[in-house]
């Protein structure tokens, strides 16, 4: 099986600590969209493909899904879902399975009524064929809600993201990779890892291909809010996050 970065020494202990910031981008943007686009989950059965350390579980559970299952790649993320899932009442309404995102299919989970994917999306390669195998697992009229970094993000190849001026204040975020869609070498934490750039109009249109119905697109931007830090001023300029609501046409 292939390895996460976020099982390689140090790497995880760095995230997680990360994500303990109130003010991070999962907690300001990425989490209050997400809940906000999904479908009452009233007795639904839920699968999150990467999820992590089981954080969107745990709120799918306590809005009354029936059933969340969470596939994830990393060792690390699993075990701090475990112990996020861990109450008593909770018991039999999870499981947890480490794999790729994109053989979740050979899984054989069952059918879903809502799939979700936070923030992961972009790590994928063939998005056409898992795009092909989400809609195999939904049941007829489910839905796949999503978000990933947004394709003016994951255009980025080389040189600096952001033109600026004598005083390095954002002028321009620049987009001169946008059209060439493909790999992307990464780098976080001093860690290499690659993600993926497709344009928004591929996005769409593969959803379309599949045979999915768009109900919803976000492209949250920050307005002013003394609550954001410093390091946020940026996406006053331009969306980092890209979300979306699509139905299994049935």
């Amino acid at each position: 099986m292939q390895k996460s970065v976020y099982d390689e020494a140090g790497f995880f202990e760095l995230y997680e600590k990360l994500r303990q910031n109130p003010h991070s981008l999962n907690e300001i943007v990425e989490k209050k969209t997400m809940l906000a686009m999904l479908p009452t989950l009233s007795n639904l059965s839920v699968l999150d493909l990467g999820c992590g350390m089981g954080e969107h579980m745990a709120l799918y559970l306590q809005q009354g899904a029936k059933f969340v299952a969470g596939v994830d790649l990393s060792q690390a993320m699993l075990k701090a879902a475990q112990q996020k899932l861990s109450q008593p009442s909770w018991q039999d309404k999870y499981s947890l399975h480490q794999a790729p995102m994109e053989t979740f299919h050979t899984l054989n989970l069952g059918k879903f009524d809502l799939i979700t994917s936070s923030f992961a999306f972009h790590y994928i390669d063939d998005f056409k064929a898992l795009l092909a195998n989400i809609k195999q697992s939904l049941k007829p009229n489910g839905y796949l809600v999503f978000s990933q970094e947004h394709p003016i993000v994951t255009a980025h190849k080389a040189g600096e993201r952001w033109q600026k001026d004598e005083n390095k204040n954002f002028l321009a975020y620049r987009l001169n990779h946008y059209r060439d869609e493909g790999e992307r070498d990464r780098n976080w934490f001093k860690k290499p890892f690659k993600t993926y750039h497709r344009t928004f109009a591929t996005i769409i249109n593969l959803l379309i291909q599949q045979g999915f119905i768009l109900e919803e697109v976000q492209e949250p931007m920050l307005q002013n809010d003394e609550k954001w830090q410093g390091e946020f001023k940026d996406l006053q300029h331009r969306p980092v996050l890209f979300f979306v609501k699509a139905r299994r046409n049935s």
